[in-house]
């Protein structure tokens, strides 16, 4: 499955993203950091639309909820560990 995921996303997903850099003249670091984080949160969104709208259930506000946390807390903190510097942070008051 992994394996099938990472032809796929070889083939299709980033020669598409090559080319909506060249039309919106963006760089690629900035379509990645846009682009792949939309493409990798869709999907689930997607369940949690279903879970809310078809199947009636309560698992799409838990999901969004969870996952906004999970990527505030965790994702921020990890790549803070591994970031090997100091940033500054700037308060504009």
């Amino acid at each position: 499955m992994f394996y099938a995921l990472a032809i796929v996303c070889d083939d299709f997903f980033v020669p598409s993203l090559e080319k909506i850099c060249e039309k919106l003249h963006l760089s690629e670091d900035v379509a990645g950091a846009t682009f792949m984080a939309a493409g990798s949160s869709t999907p689930e969104l997607f369940a949690s639309v279903i879970g809310v709208f078809i199947t009636h259930g309560d698992v799409g506000v838990g999901t969004i909820v969870g996952s906004a946390v999970f990527n505030i807390l965790c994702i921020v903190g990890v790549c803070g560990l591994f970031a090997g510097q100091v940033s500054k942070i700037l308060v504009f008051t």
